[in-house]
């Protein structure tokens, strides 16, 4: 059938939620999707809320004018342009194969195969390094976002009326300047998601962690064309849907946002 028509069966077979069936495991891909996307979850979730934790709290510190600040944000910038991949072998040539405290790869040990408590315990430790990794590089990002927000309100006159009135320069920038700067924050760190998105292909891949990522990928190599479709309009999906809510909670927070308001 023509290239157009069968678009058209695709797109109405998706508006009825049907995915199509993977070529290499007879499966449907909606099944498929559905079995991975948890471990996907449980490695974005932590990482983007550590990150985003995190970086605040780095941001802050970098926007201090004492003479340690310039070096943190130098420090920052350099980890922000170093590359997934590396950022995940380093941890583990460092804490999983030198210090031997985390699992190198997989979710839980298939040797052990252990239940109830010990599992999650298990899992927890196999996540860890796989949500330090993608954390990291988000966390960079987030501080010098928040760096140069909170910089900018620092210069702003209210900052020097709460200083003139006595508060210290920490508690201006907790109290007066980081909440100011938070709207922007929410705004650029939502439209990150599709980066955490595409951060955690790379990270499932180096951790052999049973993710959607990982799924893509193997699929991709098999050329299993409806699993890696069906993967792509369900991350874009998903990445969507977070930006339409960030924005909901932008113009909540801030009603100067709403339509007709002004």
């Amino acid at each position: 059938q023509p290239l157009p028509l069968r678009y058209l069966q695709w797109l109405a077979r998706l508006a009825q939620g049907d995915l199509g069936t993977s070529y290499r495991w007879q499966t449907p891909v909606a099944t498929l999707i559905a079995e991975r996307a948890p471990v996907s979850l449980a490695l974005m979730l932590p990482a983007l809320a550590l990150a985003t934790l995190a970086g605040l709290g780095l941001g802050l510190l970098a926007a201090d004018r004492r003479r340690g600040a310039p070096a943190l944000a130098g420090a920052l910038a350099g980890l922000h342009a170093v590359p997934s991949f590396v950022v995940a072998q380093g941890l583990v040539l460092v804490f999983a194969l030198g210090l031997g405290w985390f699992p190198v790869q997989g979710l839980v040990d298939a040797r052990a195969e252990p239940a109830g408590a010990a599992r999650w315990l298990a899992m927890t430790r196999h996540l860890a390094l796989p949500v330090l990794s993608l954390a990291l590089l988000q966390t960079a990002f987030v501080a010098l976002l928040a760096r140069a927000r909170v910089a900018e309100e620092l210069h702003q006159a209210y900052t020097t009326t709460a200083l003139a009135k006595g508060l210290t320069p920490a508690a201006v920038k907790r109290r007066h300047a980081l909440p100011n700067a938070a709207l922007p924050l929410l705004t650029l760190i939502g439209w990150r998601i599709g980066t955490v998105v595409g951060g955690s292909v790379v990270i499932e891949t180096v951790f052999a962690l049973p993710g959607l990522g990982r799924l893509a990928v193997t699929s991709a190599l098999a050329r299993d064309h409806p699993v890696v479709i069906g993967i792509v309009v369900v991350a874009c999906a998903a990445v969507v849907a977070v930006n339409v809510l960030v924005d909901l909670l932008a113009a909540w927070a801030d009603p100067r946002l709403r339509g007709g308001s002004a």
